[in-house]
């Protein structure tokens, strides 16, 4: 069960609905300082499927993701800042690693791209790292990491509603709404 939850928790890296849903902002070039942002996730991994509900907060020195099941009951909580990685269970049980990376890997036997996530959901590439971008005729195609992040066309004017991440052993899927933004770029 832990390791369930701990999946869970972790593939919603890779990213509790309201009433009111708020659209994607436009179009980002630099991710922002802060950003709120809910979402679902599905995810397939070794012909296995997990879905949760998210809730990410991202600001200049931390990011938080609150993870629920499907009723709304609070699963876990992951916290990202320069000091490292930390995992709270439902009953407050610590785990912790230097980054989320590596705390995956360690609990599940891969690594997740949540580094590259926070960007990811806003459409963007990370930019410390090398990206190639395609397009097909349904999506704009972004592989970096080992991942094909695909985001659907219309995603070119603002932040995607939806993309899928793509290895050969894993496919995780988001959906993502109630947009929140603090602050923009000039």
């Amino acid at each position: 069960m832990l390791r369930n939850s701990l999946m869970v928790a972790l593939a919603a890296l890779l990213l509790a609905g309201c009433a009111t849903q708020m659209p994607a902002p436009g179009a980002l070039s630099q991710l922002p300082e802060h950003y709120t942002v809910n979402g679902r996730v599905a995810v397939n991994a070794a012909g296995k499927g997990y879905s949760a509900r998210f809730s990410w907060v991202h600001d200049d020195q931390r990011d938080t993701v609150d993870v629920s099941n499907p009723l709304g009951q609070t699963m876990a909580r992951v916290e990202l800042d320069p000091s490292g990685a930390r995992f709270f269970d439902s009953d407050g049980k610590l785990r912790s690693a230097d980054d989320v990376e590596a705390l995956s890997e360690r609990e599940l036997g891969w690594r997740l791209p949540a580094s590259g996530l926070r960007f990811w959901l806003l459409g963007l590439a990370a930019p410390d790292r090398p990206a190639f971008w395609t397009q097909d005729d349904n999506h704009r195609l972004l592989e970096q990491d080992g991942w094909q992040i695909r985001f659907p066309l219309d995603a070119g004017t603002h932040a995607p509603s939806r993309l899928t991440l793509n290895r050969p052993d894993l496919e995780v899927r988001i959906a993502l709404y109630d947009w929140q933004l603090s602050s923009t770029q000039p």
